[in-house]
């Protein structure tokens, strides 16, 4: 008799554990959530490859060759470069955006540190006087230069009727090499105060209440405690603002194409304003790279010394 042997039962797998499961799905759903996430934002990668890198690396190129941007560009090596060391005209240009930096960057923080006080208030329709005062921000500069050349009209400007009304002569603000900086300096100023006083506005509202009234305890007036609070806490905007406003005096352009032309002579010619002239009327697109990645250099430079010897005296909190 034979005996028949049963085939071995096959035990059956164990399920996977819920928490292997659970793990598997999240990170499924982590990379859609990554795919679409890059998806989303490449549009500005390609943006700012094609509208900023790329062309940065372009000047880099051009800089050392001869372009006129008709014909080839010629490679001449650190010909442009050499150039700048014995160009006057740059030098001058140098020395007018160093004067007009000197001028408007203390006058600006003080103007809009000053309305960003008298506006830090709670009171009835207080933010309609904030609204006026950021107005010149959002408007075209091209229409805030030809508004202000009507204000400096030696002729019949505003300005001109009203110093005459008090019997104080009239000047030529944009024709006079003494005065044309200090002209624009103003416009620029009141150009930008709104935004530099939004930024004040909102370093002041960071400032604690209690700081105030322990300050008030102690028997501190007004200006103690802006000396001795606000001053300090308003350190890390006052920096921002400084280091902006530089960057900003040594880009001007738009003002001085539009109201002085660089004029009178060489009074008015900024650096940006005789770049912009190489590369356009005179058609030297190489040597205007050249001039833009000196611009950098000083930037860089001007923004790193700011850091070094300012940047580690801001004062965050009080000690």
């Amino acid at each position: 008799m034979t005996q028949v042997t049963e085939p071995p039962s096959v035990a059956p797998s164990a399920p996977a554990p819920a928490k292997a499961i659970r793990g598997t799905w999240r990170h499924r759903g982590r990379r859609r959530q990554a795919f679409w996430g890059y998806a989303f934002i490449a549009p500005n990668f390609l943006g700012i490859a094609a509208f900023l890198l790329l062309p940065i690396v372009i000047s880099l190129g051009l800089s050392f060759t001869s372009w006129d941007m008709v014909s080839d560009p010629e490679f001449v090596g650190l010909d442009n470069y050499q150039r700048m060391a014995g160009d006057a005209q740059l030098w001058v240009s140098l020395r007018n955006t160093a004067a007009l930096a000197l001028m408007s960057i203390p006058l600006g923080i003080a103007a809009s540190l000053g309305l960003a006080l008298a506006l830090n208030r709670k009171l009835r329709g207080i933010n309609i006087f904030r609204a006026a005062f950021f107005l010149p921000v959002i408007a075209s500069m091209v229409a805030v230069a030809m508004v202000w050349r009507w204000v400096y009209n030696s002729e019949f400007g505003l300005l001109n009727q009203f110093l005459e009304s008090i019997g104080i002569p009239g000047q030529n603000w944009l024709t006079d090499p003494d005065l044309v900086l200090p002209s624009l300096v103003l416009v620029m100023v009141w150009k930008s105060m709104g935004y530099n006083m939004v930024l004040f506005l909102a370093g002041l509202r960071a400032i604690p209440r209690h700081l105030y009234e322990a300050a008030e305890l102690d028997g501190a007036n007004a200006w103690q405690q802006f000396r001795n609070v606000t001053l300090p806490l308003l350190t890390p905007t006052m920096f921002f603002v400084t280091v902006m406003s530089i960057i900003g005096s040594f880009q001007v352009f738009d003002v001085v194409y539009i109201m002085t032309g660089g004029g009178p002579g060489d009074a008015s010619r900024v650096y940006y304003y005789w770049l912009w002239q190489n590369a356009f009327e005179f058609f030297r697109m190489g040597y205007a790279s050249a001039m833009a990645w000196l611009l950098f250099v000083i930037l860089f430079v001007a923004t790193l010394i700011q850091m070094r010897f300012i940047g580690r005296r801001v004062q965050y909190e009080m000690g």
